[in-house]
């Protein structure tokens, strides 16, 4: 089973047990209704423990970890429907519980490296209904209710993750941080979908880049920055590059335009230096001489019957 011990499932060794606890035969399984226990070893040394009723799962399955007699994951089954799923750490504490109600509901429950609970949420399909979330020191510190509220995320050591604000159940934004403490992203969502302005900070608290997304797609432009000084921006329409983009070095001074269009570079590309001006010419992606670009161009207004554009060339 990939996820329990690695993704080696070769079975080297499998016993049947009859529910009264005395090993048979795979053919007496068969006849006697398949109830009881198939306890089956991989070749990875992970050992699987499956419990039937009348052929069907029902009761506990367990997967150890390798070669070892500690649990990894708990499956729970009533005539086959899977009702809780629990994920342990090396130890035997466990890390993540999921509880699968009938009416479409899970409870999930998640525990930090010392058996203490770090979260406890209620989803409905995938709304976030009601979750409930803990410090370090077991204080709560955010909640949901009733599909709104603040989720807030930490790992088993209870360093934070990121906060979250949830509305109907949605994710609407998020902000993650540098294991200092510090913000690393701003982000915003529509239906899990990044949309709006989406921030992004070195672990000493300076910007790093900005970006706007219109539901999961770049569109507007993309600045990046050095030492917190804007060293670039770089336009973006629906996910391609398109428009003059720009390069500056850290007093501000503009060092290169570079021109695009449906995500190539077309026109001219210039870089700037103390004393002279280097240019360069594309189009579609090609590279080609100011000449050769402006006869691609009419040529191109022309087939689309358009008027010829006055164009400066060097």
């Amino acid at each position: 089973m990939v996820g329990c011990g690695g993704s080696d499932n070769t079975v080297v060794s499998q016993k049947y047990v009859h529910k009264y606890g005395f090993d048979i035969s795979e053919q007496e399984w068969e006849q006697r209704e398949e109830d009881g226990q198939i306890i089956s070893t991989l070749k990875n040394g992970v050992r699987i423990v499956r419990t039937y009723e009348n052929g069907a799962l029902h009761g506990p399955t367990t997967y150890s970890f390798p070669s070892s007699s500690v649990v990894e994951k708990l499956l729970v089954y009533d005539q086959g429907t899977l009702l809780k799923e629990v994920t342990n750490d090396t130890a035997g504490l466990p890390m993540r519980e999921e509880l699968y109600e009938f009416d479409d509901r899970t409870i999930i429950t998640l525990w930090d490296e010392k058996g203490a609970p770090i979260s406890i949420e209620e989803y409905d399909g995938e709304l976030l209904m009601e979750g409930k979330y803990f410090t370090a020191d077991h204080e709560l510190e955010g909640q949901v209710k009733g599909g709104n509220g603040e989720r807030v995320k930490r790992d088993r050591a209870g360093l934070l993750i990121c906060r979250d604000s949830i509305e109907q159940g949605l994710m609407t934004s998020r902000t993650s941080y540098h294991p200092n403490g510090l913000v690393h992203t701003i982000s915003h969502y529509d239906n899990y979908q990044l949309n709006g302005i989406q921030q992004k900070f070195t672990s000493t608290g300076k910007p790093l880049m900005d970006l706007h997304w219109d539901h999961g797609i770049l569109n507007g432009e993309k600045v990046i920055y050095r030492n917190g000084i804007k060293v670039a921006a770089i336009p973006y329409v629906e996910g391609q590059r398109n428009g003059l983009e720009t390069h500056f070095d850290d007093l501000g001074n503009l060092t290169a335009e570079i021109t695009w269009k449906s995500d190539k570079k077309h026109g001219c590309s210039k870089l700037y230096t103390d004393e002279t001006i280097d240019e360069e010419w594309f189009y579609k992606g090609q590279a080609v001489s100011a000449q050769k670009f402006d006869m691609l161009l009419q040529r191109a207004r022309m087939i689309a019957d358009l008027p010829p554009l006055e164009i400066n060339l060097p």
